[in-house]
């Protein structure tokens, strides 16, 4: 298994720009859906590589990557509704599969800081008092 994203960050980045423009295109919601259901296909890709994505040097990058676009295409504080202004089942399945990611990845987060905590022994050596 490779240890690299795939997409990479760059492309994702990249993809985020476009979906971005495309956002603020002077045209009905289900014309930009449609132009952007492509554009996330890719970053779907990631919902098979959230180990990767949440380990090593370029982790929160990617999340916050991932997170940047929810934020351009659902409104908060839930993100369950779309700024295109169609409801998400309506919206190509791209749209689903992005939320499935989005939903893997804060899972993955979560695990992360569930994980046990480190166990720490204390020793004592010969001729150490605790004074305390």
């Amino acid at each position: 298994m490779s240890n690299t994203l795939n997409p990479s960050l760059a492309v994702a980045s990249g993809l985020k720009t476009s979906i971005v423009t495309t956002l603020q295109m002077d045209l009905p919601g289900a014309a930009r859906a449609d132009m952007i259901a492509p554009l996330l296909t890719p970053l779907c890709q990631w919902a098979t590589q959230i180990p990767l994505m949440l380990e090593g040097t370029g982790a929160s990058a990617s999340a916050n990557l991932i997170f940047a676009v929810r934020k351009e295409l659902f409104q908060p504080p839930s993100f369950t509704q779309s700024t295109l202004g169609i409801p998400l089942a309506d919206l190509p399945a791209p749209f689903q599969e992005f939320t499935g990611l989005i939903q893997k990845v804060q899972e993955g987060q979560r695990s992360d800081k569930e994980k046990a905590p480190v166990k720490v022994r204390i020793f004592s050596s010969p001729g150490f008092t605790n004074n305390s």
